[in-house]
């Protein structure tokens, strides 16, 4: 008995291929939907190339069906997976032989585990996925000739057995392959992401730096006047308390501007102390509540747990209230914010109730000058995205078109 090395090497070409072309037009486009369909399309596709040209050993067929079927879940969720397994299933019946039921049994086995794989896998790094994998899929392809033993196939001979290990190498490392082909080509999508937002961000803070001085002259002569009629006699003390709001919010922008220009630039870190978030979300949500009721906004708050962080003040009241107001106008009916301690680390949830986000919209918050707001610049969520991370947070958003938006931070308790 030989073992058939030019199928062996068809195989290899067969999974490979597919994964080429979908990393080439895939491009991370933003449509995920469309992505994952074409993603089972393809894995569906080189399952039945695999299938169909069979190592075929004393009766039964040996493939490479697995690699793409643990890719389909893997990469393009449940229903990539269902519809792949369906399409073996089919055309495994439509083949038939000795090695039918053995290969039916193989497979539901396999679906039994792959949900805790598929839920682990993408925790893992990307070291850990690959050995995850290998370990998978050898796992799978080595319970064919076992089965097949059980239903009384005689694979104790020396060349058969050879034969088994060999393609159960060859599928470990077609899995090991795939997997460091896709997650390399994730790595440089996000990288390259990571990249245009510091490019765009360095022009801002240029553009910014070009107009600041121009800006600065007039309101620090208005400044000066302000503080010259403070000194008058004949206003009222009312009078008076407008101008010194007139100030302080002069001073607001002032340091407003002091932000947009350290946007791209390595700036010197600000001085940082130990914060309560209770006190300083309570601060943001009531300078905000004039602007909720006139938006008919209810916006509640809950806090569990004592959360305390290193940061500064100024600036986690400025991610405050960039966040809060900014569900507020994108809710109908209500906002809420919620605080909860987590072991090590502090979560931060901002909620609304409104018509959520695409995930191409999500894909591009932060962006300099990107909105889904009318009249937004999206400058203010870009420095809100800057502070969390000069405080050495996370921040993740996710959206539904039924339930609205959920901003989640994550902040490293002190």
């Amino acid at each position: 008995m030989h073992f058939q090395y030019d199928q062996l090497l068809l195989q290899m070409l067969i999974v490979q291929i597919p994964i080429i072309l979908y990393l080439v037009i895939s491009n991370d486009r933003g449509d995920k939907a469309r992505e994952k369909i074409m993603w089972g399309v393809l894995c569906a596709i080189t399952m039945g190339l695999s299938v169909t040209f069979s190592i075929i050993l004393d009766g039964i067929r040996l493939d490479s069906r697995m690699v793409p079927w643990y890719l389909a879940f893997i990469y393009g969720g449940n229903y990539a997976g269902i519809f792949v397994t369906i399409c073996f299933f089919v055309v495994r019946f439509l083949y038939g032989g000795i090695g039918m039921v053995p290969s039916f049994i193989g497979m539901v086995i396999s679906i039994i585990f792959i949900y805790w794989t598929q839920k682990k896998f993408h925790t893992l790094t990307i070291k850990k996925k690959i050995y995850l994998s290998v370990l998978y899929v050898s796992f799978s392809s080595a319970m064919l000739p076992v089965i097949a033993l059980l239903f009384g196939k005689d694979i104790t001979t020396i060349t058969t057995l050879l034969n088994y290990s060999l393609f159960i190498i060859v599928n470990s490392l077609l899995a090991w392959f795939s997997i460091y082909l896709i997650e390399s080509h994730r790595e440089n999508i996000l990288l390259r992401k990571e990249i245009q937002r510091n490019e765009k961000m360095q022009v801002v803070g240029e553009l910014a730096a070009s107009v600041a001085h121009e800006i600065r002259n007039p309101m620090t002569s208005i400044k000066g006047f302000l503080q010259l009629l403070t000194k008058a006699d004949n206003i009222s003390k009312t009078q008076k308390g407008y101008l010194q709001i007139s100030l302080e919010e002069l001073n607001r922008a002032n340091e407003i501007i002091s932000d947009y220009l350290s946007l791209g630039k390595n700036t010197t870190r600000k001085k940082h102390s130990v914060l309560d978030l209770e006190i300083e979300a309570k601060k943001s949500i009531n300078s905000l509540s004039s602007y909720s009721m006139l938006s008919n906004v209810d916006v509640s708050f809950e806090v569990h747990g004592r959360a305390v962080i290193m940061g500064n003040s100024a600036q986690i009241q400025q991610m405050f209230v960039n966040l809060i107001k900014n569900a507020i106008e994108a809710a109908e009916n209500k906002v809420s914010i919620s605080i909860r301690q987590n072991q090590k680390a502090v979560d931060i949830f901002i909620c609304d109730d409104g018509a959520g986000l695409s995930a191409e919209q999500i894909d591009k918050l932060g962006l300099p000058f990107y909105s889904t707001k009318e009249k937004g610049t999206g400058l203010g969520l870009m420095v809100t995205l800057q502070i969390i991370k000069e405080l050495g947070g996370k921040w993740r958003v996710t959206s539904d078109k039924k339930r609205g938006t959920m901003f989640h931070i994550t902040f490293s308790e002190m």
